[in-house]
């Protein structure tokens, strides 16, 4: 048994699923989560330069996903970037596996030890008390005014650690750093400032509309 792998993943389901990972509990470990490339290459109709452009665009996700990830969580702990830097989730590295290269992440989990929910969970159930949405508050205000990336922010990104104790916060689990082929929010700070207010303006939005003012 090791941490550090190889790891055999296929044996079971993934946890959760996005549009290009799969994220596994660590199978000696559940305090940390295993995210592994979905892989999508050309199609068996695909041909010529179809193919050519699916199978790069595959190759740019599983390898920008990972050296992205862990580039800007090194930035993060470069120097004090305020509250948004403590609340991103620990990246480890990466581990070999049966479905490939995977990145390894802590597990945010709740109070009784299950994964933590998300803001989309708290705010589609109405669960989100005062001192939550403070919290929310408090951490998206410093993500704004951080010099980090913060390029795919959706509800899913963000979870409450340790719900139900009194420890319990906000975390970042994914979104760092610049999706597109061309890093416009990486280069430019009003852009990558910009897009940050705006995913801050649309959860005040959301906020506002459960009467959480």
């Amino acid at each position: 048994m090791t941490i550090l792998g190889p790891l055999s993943l296929k044996s079971g389901p993934p946890l959760l699923s996005s549009k290009t990972r799969w994220v596994y509990e660590h199978p000696h470990d559940s305090s940390l989560l295993v995210k592994v490339h979905i892989p999508r290459g050309p199609g068996a109709q695909q041909s010529g330069i179809q193919a050519w452009f699916a199978a790069a665009k595959d190759y740019f996700l599983y390898s920008s996903g990972m050296v992205r990830e862990l580039r800007h969580f090194v930035e993060s702990r470069y120097r004090d970037q305020g509250l948004a830097c403590s609340r991103i989730c620990p990246i480890h590295g990466v581990v070999e596996t049966d479905l490939g290269l995977g990145l390894l992440v802590s597990a945010a989990r709740s109070a009784d030890g299950s994964l933590a929910p998300t803001l989309q969970t708290l705010m589609d159930n109405r669960l989100l008390t005062a001192s939550q949405v403070a919290d929310l508050r408090a951490l998206l205000d410093s993500m704004v005014d951080s010099t980090l990336t913060f390029a795919d922010m959706n509800y899913e990104n963000l979870v409450l650690e340790h719900a139900g104790d009194d420890s319990e916060r906000f975390v970042i689990i994914d979104g760092l750093g610049d999706r597109t082929w061309i890093p416009t929010q990486r280069w430019f700070r009003s852009v990558r400032r910009s897009k940050k207010r705006e995913f801050q303006q649309r959860v005040e939005r959301r906020l506002s509309s459960l009467g959480y003012d």
